[in-house]
């Protein structure tokens, strides 16, 4: 009688074993999932963009924008959507979800820029707008997320992230939190 190998078993005893069921996402096992937290200032009239260049196919995880001080529209747009102008070339940080040694040595292939612009081509609406707006009396002051959950999955391309800032006059400060998974 042949047996599945030990390996795939939760117990060596036949009489308890069960086939092991893996409950992580395996991008965060293996070392593929990556994040990215970008603070922002964002005034009237002066966008900030985020250019999100993936050479491979990638999966987004989460995506929240929060705020503590007035509000910050995020407008998603692709490539084919418009054109960028100015120089993207300011690196944005992306860590690793998962720094444990169990994980393998995987080399992050998306890259996240900022420095430039993106003006989306007439007719063209985001593929993705999320608005968050917080009390802005200093006795009402809060913060306030909002975020997309959810698997989606994307093809290798360049991704366009546009924030501007939600009403009136002033400045808008918040963070924009990302969470993906690289398909290698």
């Amino acid at each position: 009688m042949s047996y599945l190998p030990i390996d795939l078993m939760t117990s060596e005893r036949r009489a308890h074993r069960r086939l092991k069921v893996e409950s992580d996402d395996p991008s965060y096992t293996l070392g593929t999932q990556f994040r990215i937290s970008y603070p922002l200032t964002v005034t009237n009239g002066s966008p900030i963009v985020l250019r999100f260049t993936s050479l491979i196919d990638f999966e987004l995880i989460s995506q929240t924008l929060e705020t503590h001080e007035s509000g910050i529209v995020l407008e998603a747009y692709r490539n084919s959507q418009g054109v960028e102008s100015g120089t993207f070339g300011d690196i944005v940080p992306t860590y690793r979800n998962n720094f444990q040694s169990t994980a393998i040595n995987y080399a992050g292939q998306v890259v996240v820029e900022t420095g430039g612009a993106f003006t989306p081509s007439i007719g063209q609406t985001a593929v993705e707008t999320i608005n968050v707006l917080s009390a802005n009396a200093n006795s009402q002051r809060t913060t306030v997320d909002v975020g997309t959950q959810g698997k989606r999955g994307l093809g290798a391309g360049v991704y366009y992230l546009m924030f501007s800032k939600l009403g009136g006059a002033g400045t808008s400060l918040g963070v924009y939190s990302l969470i993906f998974d690289e398909n290698p």
